[in-house]
């Protein structure tokens, strides 16, 4: 069959710089879904060479342009496998002409990472796996986004070192807002959960993803806080929250109000250009990305064993699973 994966030419000409997590994630997408687990840089050259919809002048011009694509995305596989170590599925030989798929029964840092690859690729983001059968069906999606909320919430608590909860909305144990913000403070003890008459009526998470603190022994406040926003579709970068939690929610839901500093995060599945994320953070606070969350969830599986609590943890190997299921049943298919 055709490739289910597709590189668009569009998106690599002109002056703009080209996206090579793009082009990546098109490579790692292409083993992961390979029967042999296998694919090769020069892939992107030949699949480049073949969405081009015009003659160029210069063709010595055009054929280095696009064998620098494919070195630069082959760079951008090292640089993920160098920062998340064995939490990356792909590995690459030395020239880093082969990319091969490690992932085909992935533990639980692997699958972090697998899930948001498939999430920063849906149809509504890239075209990379645009209308082919191999996107996930919108049921499937819609628990790939649960997922990645649990996968941010291990990584958060791992981020700080101790507990963490899930928050957003729909909350794995279905409790209701009020109720859910009352059980967290009957731990934090910092300030007390009293909604102001003016609050919304029937908040779902008044953008409040997690919750995850690292506590004194001592018990009083003044204690590592850190809220998260957990963001998966195109539109991620325009939910931050650092003034929501510095100003709005605490006013809205508490009093006494806390004292306690609350830190911004904003968990996302998607791949960032080095040269972009200073700006990402700047405006969002903290960003945990596809590049991070993997390793902190790894680190949160050692947490989970000293008996810290991380809510909806048992949740993320039922998200292995399925990964796991879905590369299987791909690479059946391709």
């Amino acid at each position: 069959m055709t490739s289910p994966v597709y590189l668009p030419a569009d998106e690599f000409g002109g002056t703009s710089p080209p996206d090579l997590d793009l082009a990546a994630d098109y490579l790692e997408l292409k083993a992961a879904f390979s029967p042999v687990g296998q694919s090769y840089s020069g892939e992107v050259v030949e699949a480049l060479e073949m969405g081009a919809d015009e003659e160029f002048a210069n063709v010595n011009e055009e054929m280095e342009t696009r064998e620098a694509v494919a070195t630069g995305a082959v760079t951008r596989i090292g640089l993920r496998q160098r920062v998340l170590g064995r939490a990356y599925p792909f590995e690459t030989d030395e020239p880093g002409r082969t990319i091969s798929f490690l992932g085909e029964t992935p533990d639980l840092g692997q699958a972090a990472y697998l899930v948001s690859l498939i999430l920063s690729n849906l149809s509504t983001i890239t075209p990379l796996l645009g209308s082919s059968e191999l996107h996930p069906s919108k049921k499937d999606v819609k628990a790939l986004r649960e997922y990645f909320q649990y996968f941010a919430t291990a990584a958060l608590a791992a981020e700080v070192g101790g507990q963490a909860w899930s928050f957003g909305f729909p909350r794995p144990d279905g409790s209701g807002f009020l109720v859910k913000l009352s059980d967290i403070w009957s731990v934090l003890k910092d300030g007390a959960v009293s909604p102001h008459p003016s609050a919304p009526a029937s908040p779902k998470d008044d953008k409040v993803d997690v919750f995850a603190w690292r506590e004194h022994n001592d018990g009083l406040p003044g204690f590592l806080l850190a809220v998260g926003q957990v963001a998966t579709g195109g539109d991620w970068k325009d939910k931050p929250i650092k003034s929501q939690v510095k100003d709005v929610f605490p006013k809205r839901w508490f009093d006494p109000l806390p004292v306690t500093e609350w830190v911004a995060y904003h968990v996302v599945p998607f791949a960032r250009p080095d040269d972009a994320f200073r700006d990402d953070v700047l405006v969002l606070g903290n960003v945990l990305h596809r590049v991070r969350v993997p390793r902190r969830v790894l680190e949160a599986e050692t947490l989970k064993g000293k008996g810290i609590a991380i809510e909806a943890f048992e949740q993320l190997q039922l998200a292995a699973d399925w990964v796991e299921a879905y590369f299987r049943s791909a690479r059946g298919q391709a």
